[in-house]
């Protein structure tokens, strides 16, 4: 084996050995802290890129992501230039830059791992799913049969940890889409029948915890798999439509008579109609500034966001838990057509023939939960979300297959 090859090989095991790592790791450190997957994915970005060293310059970028992230910040970095508040831009800007440089370069230096490298990325991310699976049932039986306290709750009791109550129902979000990768890995070796049953584990146990948002992933995720098994093709079109479709008339649904009449009950639960509050305060200010917007970052700051609707409960705590708004919101027109192309590369990328089937469906599947997740929860800019999308795109990448000549 000449020296290129040798230099070669060792790039690729410790490329592996980060992937390894991250998907080994993600869905156990959103247990314990999810503001930790963010200096998880550094390291492993850390690592993965400079594993490849030189050869960054000729592996295979992807083009057109790199170039819609390029306008993305372009833009972003520019409504300073109007932005209410122009002082909250910068920080969060080079955030934003830092997370995208990195997730391109990573995903960019998996592109070459051979098939045992894959396995071994696919085994490790397999292996830490169903550890936290087990750690979550352990404590969804219980809040099932309303047995008190639960797991959680007496080790909180007896050790006084410094504990995000939280982090247990943004694990569940994270493995409401990782878990479609090692699904298609499973369905590659033993069928649908077999694979099928990890996510299927992780939808019986989800509802125990307070994330609608991940139920609604795991349900989102089923049904694009469901799509794409029937016709790929078809996913790629009916996805792509509901990303046009929800850009475009996410600015008026909330105040729609039925939205309001069935989400704005104050009979239901609390975080649903505050949600459908959030929502319809944030398209009046969309209104204001339909085209450039308030700026990046503008949702800490924007006018009246901090009125409280009752005791407690602001009218714009933070951020609008929806990412269509958000971009609507601080980018205005421009961002927001920005971020659905981005959107629409996603589901391109997921729904690629050159995959082959098994992957395109737990692709396809991530995808679809994604995107959800992000339509109806946190912030677009949180640190922990972009990384955790970053890594799960960089590990669905690293162990997808090609399609059979």
């Amino acid at each position: 084996m000449d020296r290129a090859a040798t230099i070669g090989a060792r790039g690729d095991r410790f490329v592996a050995a980060a992937l390894m790592l991250g998907g080994g790791a993600i869905a156990l450190v959103a247990m314990a802290s999810p503001l930790a997957i963010a200096p998880l994915f550094g390291l492993v970005a850390v690592v993965g890129v400079a594993a490849r060293g030189p050869a960054m310059r000729v592996v295979a970028w992807p083009c057109a992501g790199t170039l819609a992230f390029a306008v993305a910040l372009g833009w972003a970095g520019a409504s300073a230039l109007w932005a209410h508040e122009p002082g909250l831009v910068p920080r969060l800007w080079t955030s934003i830059a830092l997370a995208a440089a990195a997730g391109i370069a990573l995903i960019a230096a998996t592109g070459p791992l051979d098939a045992p490298a894959r396995a071994r990325i696919v085994r490790a991310m397999t292996i830490g799913l169903v550890v936290a699976l087990v750690i979550l049932t352990i404590e969804a039986i219980p809040r099932y049969l309303g047995l008190r306290p639960t797991p959680q709750q007496w080790l909180v009791m007896q050790f006084r940890p410094r504990f995000d109550a939280s982090s247990l129902n943004r694990a569940t979000t994270v493995i409401a889409i990782a878990v479609w990768i090692p699904a298609a890995a499973l369905a590659r070796r033993h069928g649908w029948r077999v694979a099928i049953l990890l996510p299927l584990w992780a939808a019986t146990i989800t509802p125990a915890f307070e994330s609608l948002a991940a139920v609604m992933a795991l349900v989102a995720g089923g049904g694009a798999a469901l799509l794409a098994s029937w016709n790929p093709r078809r996913a790629r079109v009916a996805l792509s439509g509901a990303i046009v479709a929800g850009f475009t008339l996410i600015v008026l649904v909330p105040r729609w008579a039925l939205f309001q009449r069935v989400f704005a009950d104050r009979a239901r639960d609390g975080s649903i109609w505050h949600r459908a509050e959030i929502w319809a305060f944030v398209t009046d200010r969309i209104a204001e500034h339909p085209v450039l917007g308030w700026g990046l970052n503008a949702a800490r700051a924007i006018p009246g966001g901090k009125d409280q609707i009752q005791p407690g409960i602001e009218k714009l705590p933070l951020h609008p838990h929806n990412a269509l708004l958000q971009l609507w919101l601080e980018l205005g027109a421009v961002g927001a057509t920005i971020g659905a192309v981005i959107a629409l590369l996603i589901v391109r990328a997921a729904t690629d023939p050159a995959h082959d089937a098994a992957t395109r469906i737990g692709m396809t599947a991530a995808a679809g939960a994604a995107l959800m997740v992000a339509g109806t929860a946190y912030g677009l800019w949180q640190g922990w979300w972009m990384a955790t999308l970053w890594l799960i795109a960089a590990l669905a990448r690293a162990t997808a297959m090609p399609a059979r000549g």
